[in-house]
Order: structure tokens, then sequence, then C-alpha cells
């Protein structure tokens, strides 16, 4: 009995059984280290290895079978016959050819193991040396549904912020990395090169009833190397719970250890109800689109109604109050009411969640575009960061606090770091040249707004402020003029009334008030407006008609008196219309209101509580005081202006005929001289 193990171990020798299993598993083993390769790399499914385990091992019972049953010899593949038939013979030696072939597979095997062994130590030294930059590409969307049309950005969106909230990571904006679009994007390591970053995560989204599939990858860019890939498969009511799974296996694979209160936040459940969720993220759509009134109003409604059905949503209340505040400071309804919206919902989200860092940005936003009280926004922001360390938005919101602060040296700082971090954001490359205009650094401000017009080309607000840059800086309207052509050219120039009105602006610049006349009788604006003005038609009419010594004017101007007068009865505390509504006193000869209407706009946007549009006030009560014959309190204004950052120089006065009262007086030429370099 104690020679049948003996003997069983020969037996399969001779039958050149051992020598089939070494061969096989050195074949079967290069094989699966190939599939787990390449799979990434060509998106195949997560059941791939899995098949390949199970057909390998199949292969493994078949082949040892017929090596035990036959054998090739020189006569060809025969059938082995039994020891007992062999016993007296005199053993054939082993074939140098199966010799060679079982010592080189088991070669192959150590040298495999040894392969795989060096390599991941060598990726994983690798990886722990490299700044951990990272971007999220756009998901590849293999969902069916139209309503599910949406989630390839939506998910990657989600991915993107959960990753902000690890202190040791820094994160592309998804602004900047929703351009690379599945199907239609450049290598990886030319994004990578474009993006700044060392590592992409990039995958596909596929939702078929309540079941969703979510293929991760994580690249090495510089290499295109991929370093991770998984499969997350499961139930929707579950993407919470795989969204964190996904953050946080990331946060593994890059050697990353995460902190108790990261891990906390990363964990947090966004709602129970999955409906909710679906609006909420077709709410973040309908945001991100543009500055619009309808995007924003769509916004509103999908967060309302996510709030409709999981009253204790509190993230989607901190979104219901920062669009209340969006509409609020860019113009759409500069109303008490609209404020007072978006307090509630930071309240209804404080009460849900007192630690949620959303709503600390939703608070921030309140105070700073809500009443300009910057030391408090500041405040809530340096909390939000506290729990999302790397938010780049935050940073943002910073940067341009610091500017309202006038700081702009902070201000550009804070601006140049966010657009590091979100390097094709055409806003932030428009904000950062728009501060450098302000400053009077043309040059610097030229390069931004150029690179605001290469990355969004059909983008309005860098045309106007090319245009009004050539103005201030050169005195002249060619180059000026050569902008708005490529505006036209690039954009829906009508649309946008401040286009339209810097066109018009020309016209007045160069004399040729007919055709500033028929430009306004052709356009299609009620009113030529922007976050720091608000001009009826009819008092732009009234201004040509005035120039031209007119005394039609009068006419034009009551129209707007009448226009105005009524917006102030609607919104008592948008400074813009009390400005207009001072210029049209001042044509109609009502000194005293005039005077009081503009000082009322300086009330509402003082200088030292906004250097951007409190300039602009001043302005227009400067412009009121040309009117009305008191230059002296007007040349006081300008010295004031131009002794600060802002809109106006030297060179804007002298082409501007709206001061053409002040050019021969010696005071105005004494300013003049005094700014002339700026």
């Amino acid at each position: 009995m104690a020679d049948i193990p003996t003997n069983f171990w020969q037996e399969l020798k001779r039958r050149k059984v051992i020598r089939v299993i070494t061969v096989y598993a050195a074949a079967a083993f290069v094989i699966l280290e190939l599939v787990d390769i390449v799979s990434p790399a060509l998106g195949l499914p997560s059941w791939t290895l899995g098949f390949m385990i199970v057909l390998l091992g199949v292969g493994f019972i078949i082949s040892t079978i017929l090596s035990w049953i036959f054998d090739i010899t020189p006569e060809g593949i025969q059938k082995t016959k039994p020891s007992s038939q062999v016993s007296n013979k005199v053993k054939q030696p082993a074939s140098l050819g199966w010799k060679i072939s079982t010592y080189t597979s088991v070669l192959i095997i150590i040298a495999f193991v040894v392969f795989y062994f060096v390599s991941n130590v060598k990726q994983s030294s690798d990886i722990s040396k490299l700044e951990k930059t990272l971007a999220v590409l756009p998901f590849e969307n293999w969902s069916y549904e139209e309503e599910y049309s949406h989630y390839g950005d939506a998910i990657s969106n989600e991915i993107t912020t959960e990753l902000f909230k690890i202190e040791e990571f820094h994160v592309v904006s998804f602004t900047s990395s929703s351009q690379y679009k599945p199907g239609n994007k450049p290598p990886i390591p030319q994004i990578a090169r474009e993006l700044g970053v060392n590592f992409i995560i990039e995958g596909s989204i596929e939702r078929q009833g309540d079941q969703v599939n979510i293929h991760v990858q994580v690249i090495q860019a510089d290499k295109d190397d991929h370093i991770w890939a998984k499969v997350y498969e499961g139930d929707w009511n579950d993407i919470h719970t795989i969204r964190a799974n996904i953050t946080k296996a990331v946060a593994s694979e890059l050697k990353t250890v995460l902190t108790p209160e990261e891990i906390k936040q990363i964990e947090r459940k966004r709602t129970d109800n999955q409906e909710a969720y679906e609006y909420y993220l077709r709410g973040n759509d309908f945001y991100s689109r543009s500055y619009a009134e309808r995007d924003w109003s769509l916004a509103l409604k999908n967060y309302q109604k996510a709030v409709e059905l999981d009253p204790d949503f509190a993230l989607a209340y901190t979104k219901i109050a920062i669009s209340h505040m969006s509409m609020y400071w860019w113009g759409h309804d500069h109303s008490k009411d609209r404020r007072n919206k978006c307090k509630k919902a930071i309240d209804a989200a404080f009460k849900l969640d007192p630690n949620i860092p959303e709503g600390y940005i939703a608070v921030g936003l309140y105070y700073y575009w809500g009443f300009m009280d910057y030391n408090r926004a500041l405040e809530k922001l340096d909390s939000a960061l506290l729990y999302m360390p790397n938010n780049n938005e935050c940073i943002y919101y910073k940067a341009a606090i610091y500017r309202r602060m006038g700081n702009w040296d902070k201000s550009l700082e804070l601006m140049k770091k966010s657009f590091r971090n979100d390097p094709n954001s055409f806003r932030k490359a428009f904000n950062i040249g728009s501060t450098y205009y302000n400053r009077g650094e043309y040059a610097k401000a030229l390069e931004y707004f150029d690179k605001s017009i290469n990355l969004k080309s059909d983008f309005a607000p860098p045309y106007e402020f090319k245009t009004r840059l050539f103005i201030k800086w050169e005195g002249h309207t060619d180059k000026a003029a050569e902008t708005l052509e490529a505006a036209e050219l690039s954009t829906n120039f009508f649309d946008y009334s401040y286009l339209e009105l810097w066109k018009l602006n020309l016209y007045i610049y160069d004399g040729h008030f007919d055709e500033a006349i028929a430009l306004l009788n052709t356009s299609k604006s009620e009113a030529f407006e922007q976050q720091t003005f608000y001009y009826p038609k009819p008092l732009l009419n009234g201004k040509i008609f005035s120039l031209k010594g007119v005394e039609q004017a009068d006419h034009y101007y009551d129209q707007a008196r009448i226009f105005l007068e009524d917006k102030i009865n609607e919104n008592t505390n948008d400074p813009r219309y009390y400005s207009s509504l001072g210029i049209c006193y001042a044509g109609l000869g009502q000194k005293d209101k005039a005077i009081d209407a503009g000082i009322r706009a300086v009330e509402l946007w003082p200088m030292n509580k906004d250097p951007l549009r409190g300039p602009q006030m001043l302005k227009e009560l400067a412009v009121i005081y040309v009117m009305v014959g008191e230059y002296d309190l007007a040349l006081e204004q300008l010295d004031c202006l131009l002794a600060n950052p802002g809109e106006l120089s030297a060179n804007i006065l002298q082409l501007d005929p709206a001061w053409k009262p002040l050019w021969d007086l010696p005071e105005f030429k004494k300013l003049i001289e005094k700014y002339s370099d700026n």
C-alpha cells in the first residue's frame, strides 16, 4: 500500500501527464496575464477574466485526461499502453523536446511571477512619487432610454465632487474635463498635458430599468498605463454606495490614506428617494448650461421637485438657494423676495444637516451676492473648504470676493489658482482678463481675453471687454470695431444687448449719429443691460438726439422716465434704474431730481463697497452733473474714478462726446495731463 502513491506518481511521469500539466499551466498563466492587462484598455466586460479562468479550467481537465490516455510518438498519436504491458521492457528515455518544453514552462512561470511582483512594486513606487493631480472625464453613456441621456456627465461630475473632499488630491474641475467627450477626444497623454494632471479617470455607465453598471478605470496618463479598473454592478437604489466605493477605491489605488472625516463626507448619502435624486441630477444639468434665466429657472423647478419628493434632501435645498441667488446677482430678479427664498432654502438645508459643506457655500453666496458682506461670506466659504479642501468653486468665489474688496493682488492669486485647476474654463480666463483690465494692465488683459475666445469662440463677454479695452487703451475705435466684427462672425451677436450697445457707442464716438439711430430702430432689445447698467431704448434715443441738438430728445427722455419709474416701483433696490432715471431727469431739465437719483444709485452701490460696480454708478453721477451744468462736481467724480482701478481712462474722456462740455475747461485739461498714462 505504501508504494501506491509512488507508483501513481511514476505512472503520471511515464504517461507524460506531469509535463502536459506544467506546459499547460505556463500557457494558461500567460493567457490570464494578457487578458488582465488588455481588458481595461479594450473595454471588455467584467466577466471576461472569470470566463477565461473557467474556460482554461475545463481545458486543463480535458488535457490532463487526454495526456493520460494518449501519447505522442514518432508514429503519431497512440493510445498509451498500461504499465503491466511494458514493465519488462527497457524504458525509452524521455524525448529532448519534452524536456526542453517542461523546463521552459517552469522558467516562464517563474519569470512571470518575478515580473508581476517587480512591476507592481515599481508601479506602486512610481505612483507614490507623482503628485496626485486628477481629472475625471465624461463617462460614456450606454443607457438606451432618452431620460438617462445626461448620466454620463452626471456620474462624472458626482465623482469629481467626491474627490474634491480628499485633501491630498488636486482635482480638475469638471467644467474643464467635460470637453473631452467619449468618441471624440485626443489621446490620454495629450489630455493630461492640456489639463496638467498625472492621472485620468474615465469609464462608462449603463442603466437598464433599476439596474446600473458602472465601469471605472484609473490611468497613469504619461504612460497611458491602466493601473486599475473595476466594474460596479447593482441596483440604482445603491448608487450612493457605489459612488462612495468608487471614490474610496481610487484613493486606495493612488496610495492615499483617507481620514475619518474624509470617509464620513464621502459616505454621506444624498437621499433615499431615487426619483428625487433623478430630479436633482437634472437640475445640476440645467444649472451648469449657461447664465440664462431659462436654464436657471428649469434648474430650480427640478430641485424643487426633488425636495417635494424627499423633504429631507438637504443637498437639493442648497442648490435651490444657490439658484435663487444666481437669479438675484445676475439681474434676472434683483428683488428682496428672491433673496428671502434663498435664505429659506439655506435654513431648511442646515436644519436637516448642520454641517453640510454645500450649505456653507450657499450661505457664503447669500452674504456675498445678497448683501456684499464680504467678511462673513469669506468666513462661510472657508468653512466649506474645511470639508471640501480642493473645491475649486470655493476658491474662485473667494477670488471674486477679494476683487470686490479691492484686494486685486489676492484676487488674481486665487483666480489663477482656480484657473490652473480648471484650465479649459473660458469664464475663468475671461475674469482674470477683466481683473487686469480694471487694473489698467492692458497687455495681460488682452492675453486672457484671447485665451477665453480661443477656448470658446462664441462666448460674448471677452469680445465686449476687448472692445472696451482698445477704447480705454488707445483712445480710438479702429481695433474696437474689428473686435466687434469678429464677434458678429462668431457669436449670436444680436442676442447680447451689451454687444449691440458697444456698436452703438462706436457710432456715437465717431459722430455717426444717424447710423446709431438706425441701429436702435432695428434692435429687438427693449433695454440694453448688463450687471452694471440698464438703458431702455428710449433713453439711448434721447441721448443721441440730444447730441444732435434735436428737440425730439425730450420726447424720448420722458418715455424712458415713465418706463424706469415703473421699474423702480417693482424693485426699489436696483441702482441701475436710479442712475438711468437720473440721466432722464437731467435730459428733461429736472436738475434736483436728476442729482437725487444719481446719488441714490451711488448709495446703493458705493465704490468702497463694490470696486467693480460702484465706479459705474459714480460715472453715471458724473454724467448727470455734466448734463445739469455742475462741472466742478463732475470733475471731482472723474478725479476719483481715474485714481482707482476701473473702466474710465483719459483716452475715453477725450473720445466720448458725453464729456464734450468739459473739454475746453482748464481743470479738465489738467485732469487729462495728470492721468494721461492710465
